[in-house]
């Protein structure tokens, strides 16, 4: 990637006006604001600045999406330390009532966490607004710096329940759940949710707007309906819909942090610029990649982007490894460790062979061995011209994927 000269932001001339092409183009655009002639320069932070949520600072506007299966303490302190991004969050938690010793387990693992990852946002999950409160409560007593609402989890499970992204078609109850909520907590409360429920039921006005009259101090927006699947196109006509619409409510300043696919440069330039947004949340491509977050900011702010040596790699794994272990227990550690190593090793030449050994890992020896095999064989490779890289996939882009990483 090569870094924009600070000094010399990007010229808008001969670009397409994107919020009257692509998904949701028949909608409306009049009286949207154009995002590409409002706010800084590139240069005095047009991209990357610290952003208010509430009563929260945090010291950049990129953060850390709440994954299912990934996002749990091990996971956000690596993020934290090694891409620098400006907020964490943890798993969703289920807003379902008292659940006996195995619940509170669970919910012990789920919200652990530690001084170095903070700020730190957790997730409920749910749609009783008494059940919401309790639940955002106990987020504020386990540590939470901020509680958002899941509006937006695609999966079978989710709608058949009413909960994540099937709220979408109840704006009058997320208010209601929002409003409890803020009553539970004195920390920031705020909105995780799609453009609708699927493209016919693009409802993300009314949620939004029914959330922040609530008392939602920010609105996370992924820039898809429900029935999308990761990799197709965001809809930055939504995104800037929802600014416009929050900024006639609370004014220019109210957060608006777009998700989805916001794993470039380019892609968070295209968020502020014909979108509006105030800052990026970023899930499945930070799986792999705990310098995206580095590099980011570096290519936003004129600097130069970081490759990691293989050293540095192997080192990362083997401390993921033990903070996993730490976490779960050595058994259960090393078997969840089994996707981590496929995504730190995923794109680099060769991973193919070793795709199946990843998936087989069964203990702390098997985990070192396999890792020993895969860069000896790496540092091999490094001696050929032109070796290709090699890109498998563990998440299926057709189907649900709720412990295989989806972004909530």
């Amino acid at each position: 990637m090569t870094p924009e000269p600070a000094d010399n932001p990007p010229s808008t001339a001969g670009l397409p006006d994107f919020r009257t092409s692509g998904p949701g183009a028949s909608r409306a655009t009049a009286g949207l604001p154009d995002f590409r002639t409002s706010g800084p320069a590139a240069g005095s932070g047009r991209y990357i600045h610290p952003l208010r949520i509430g009563t929260l600072q945090l010291a950049n506007n990129l953060c850390l999406a709440p994954m299912a299966g990934f996002t749990n303490v091990a996971f956000r302190l690596i993020a934290k330390e090694v891409g620098g991004c400006g907020l964490v969050a943890s798993e969703m938690v289920a807003a379902i009532g008292p659940q006996g010793r195995g619940g509170e387990e669970r919910f012990r693992v789920l919200t652990r966490n530690v001084p170095a990852e903070k700020p730190l946002a957790m997730q409920v999950y749910g749609r009783e607004p008494e059940l919401c409160a309790m639940t955002a409560a106990a987020l504020d007593q386990a540590g939470a710096d901020l509680i958002d609402l899941n509006c937006g989890c695609p999966v079978k499970k989710a709608k058949q329940s009413g909960c994540g992204v099937a709220l979408m078609k109840e704006p009058a109850l997320v208010g209601q759940i929002i409003r409890a909520m803020c009553q539970a907590t004195t920390k920031p409360v705020t909105v995780k949710m799609r453009l609708g429920f699927d493209a016919e039921n693009r409802t993300m006005i009314e949620v939004a707007t029914a959330a922040v009259e609530n008392g939602a101090q920010a609105v996370f927006v992924h820039a898809r309906t429900g029935e999308s699947k990761h990799g197709t196109a965001v809809d930055l006509t939504g995104l800037a819909e929802v600014k416009a619409a929050m900024t006639r409510l609370r004014g220019a300043d109210f957060p608006v942090i777009a998700n989805g696919s916001m794993d470039t440069a380019e892609a968070i330039r295209r968020a502020k610029d014909e979108g509006g947004a105030d800052g990026y949340q970023i899930g499945r491509a930070a799986c792999g990649d705990p310098w995206l977050f580095r590099n980011l900011l570096a290519e936003l702010t004129g600097g130069a982007p970081y490759t990691p040596t293989l050293d540095e790699r192997r080192a990362l794994l083997e401390r993921h490894f033990q903070l996993i272990s730490e976490l779960f227990g050595e058994d259960r550690g090393t078997r969840i460790m089994r996707k981590y190593t496929f995504f730190y090793c995923n794109g680099l030449p060769g991973v193919r062979k070793f795709r199946d050994r990843f998936c087989r890992i069964g203990s702390r020896a098997e985990f070192i061995g396999v890792i020993d095999d895969f860069f000896a064989d790496l540092r091999q490779r490094r001696g050929l011209a032109d070796e290709p890289a090699e890109h498998l996939t563990l998440f299926d882009r057709g189907g649900d994927a709720d412990e295989a990483g989806a972004d909530h």
